[in-house]
């Protein structure tokens, strides 16, 4: 054991004065590298800078393309009472106007618009309390129709028929322009449409035949017709405008509406003039309850005939 320890430490001995040497060497050499260093003359070259031009405001890519909307959460839109002024009827057109979800928030997007008339004997809120307002508020959402604009006017007096009464007039030479003017609403054919249930049905169909270059689809909802319309599409048809024309058109009522003859007979007019349509003829009567049972129908077809002016919508 002793022996193993003694050539151990021997080993070691030798091992630290290698070390030593070896480390004493490495400076030498070191040492006299520095001084031939030292002792070179150095010649020092200076590089005039290149300068570089500093990036002004226009050297900044540009962005391109159409600027989205701002993002909208809103699911119900606007319902506001307005008179619209009228010189034909001598006293303002006092009206209901629907505004959809984000039509504040959105201001570059545009809108088809609805004109939606109500009963006789009725007023301005009885498509609202037909549940009209919160069926649409549910399609819209449910991206199942687009956005739209509707406009509920107060036909005052309702015992006339358009002979004397200027109330159809005044919709279309005084309300569209008004709307259009002061609101975001599409201002083509393409984007505008009216309807109507009994006699506001009625007022739609002599609108929709004496100014088929204004709407482009008509809703009768339970509308007999005013006396001697079917005279006038005669004439309208024979010698005013062509069938293809005419605006879409959106015929339903209910199988035992007290109405009904009346309203077989004006389909019978369009079949003989081969006029389209679509007629429905579902259970029901000439009342409230039919009217709201079908409300979402009407919204379908509607939005279905009015041009998309939002594409993601």
């Amino acid at each position: 054991m002793e022996l193993i320890i003694t050539m151990t430490k021997r080993l070691i001995f030798t091992l630290s004065f290698i070390l030593i040497f070896f480390v004493a060497a490495c400076q030498g050499i070191a040492s006299g590298n520095a001084s031939a260093i030292d002792s070179t003359p150095q010649t020092t070259v200076v590089k005039t800078p290149t300068l570089m031009p500093s990036p002004t405001a226009t050297d900044a890519p540009v962005p391109t393309g159409t600027p989205t909307q701002p993002t909208c959460t809103m699911t119900t839109g606007i319902l506001a009472n307005i008179d619209i002024p009228s010189e034909l009827l001598g006293k303002p057109v006092n009206a209901n106007i629907y505004l959809p979800p984000c039509y504040d928030a959105q201001p570059d997007r545009t809108y088809p618009i609805l004109y939606m008339l109500h009963g006789q004997a009725a007023d301005d809120k009885q498509w609202i309390d037909l549940g009209l307002i919160d069926n649409i508020d549910l399609l819209i959402e449910a991206k199942v129709i687009q956005p739209m604009i509707i406009v509920m006017p107060y036909e005052v007096s309702w015992r006339t028929g358009p002979e004397e009464s200027n109330f159809g007039s005044a919709l279309v030479n005084e309300v569209i322009p008004f709307m259009e003017e002061n609101y975001r609403v599409c201002a083509e054919r393409v984007c505008r449409a009216i309807g109507g249930l009994s006699r506001g049905g009625n007022w739609a169909v002599y609108l929709g035949f004496q100014y088929p270059d204004v709407f482009a689809a008509i809703g009768a909802h339970s509308a007999p017709l005013f006396y001697g319309e079917l005279g006038r599409i005669d004439v309208a048809l024979t010698h005013n405008t062509t069938v293809e024309e005419l605006p879409a058109l959106y015929i339903d009522m209910g199988k035992k509406d007290e109405n009904r003859d009346s309203i077989l007979e004006f389909v019978n007019t369009l079949k003989e003039f081969n006029v389209p349509y679509e007629f429905y003829e579902n259970d029901g009567r000439h009342e409230a309850a039919y009217w709201s049972a079908h409300v979402t129908d009407y919204l379908l077809w509607y939005s279905r005939k009015l041009t998309k002016t939002n594409p993601d919508a």
